[in-house]
């Protein structure tokens, strides 16, 4: 008796098995990566806003009254910063030696510019996200 060419059904039920298997271990890793690139790049954009307000802090001696102080070019540099107590003090324009950043970015979660504030047990200036959602790990963002 001769043998047909072709696959048997329990031999095709055999690999869709395998491949819905295999679906079922790689697809959930892909369905958060988007979430997770944002959290990514909102962790990298507020470490560099920061590490621009301590290099200015560095430089001049005070806070940056705004975060546009922080990209001013260094032929108009900004006359007045604040000290840790959160009053306005002059800046020696020589001490200036910005911009600090390129351009002021926003926050890759909710899309608007960050939020700059005085830490009041510290008294260090410091940003945080808009946006009030929860991460992955469960913390709000705004809190980071």
């Amino acid at each position: 008796m001769r043998r047909a060419k072709g696959f048997t059904l329990i031999e095709m039920l055999a690999v869709l098995v395998i491949l819905v298997t295999l679906a079922a271990i790689v697809i959930p890793r892909f369905i958060n990566a988007g979430t997770r690139s944002r959290e990514a790049a909102l962790r990298q954009t507020l470490a560099e806003v920061r590490n621009a307000i301590s290099i200015f802090r560095n430089d001049t001696g005070y806070y940056p009254q705004t975060l546009d102080d922080l990209i001013r070019p260094k032929s108009n540099p900004p006359t007045q910063g604040y000290n840790r107590w959160g009053q306005l003090q002059p800046i020696d324009p020589n001490d200036y030696h910005g911009p600090y950043l390129d351009k002021l970015p926003i926050c890759p979660i909710s899309k608007q510019p960050f939020q700059y504030y005085r830490n009041a047990q510290t008294g260090a200036w410091d940003v945080r996200s808009p946006s009030t959602g929860r991460a992955e790990d469960g913390t709000r963002y705004n809190t980071w």
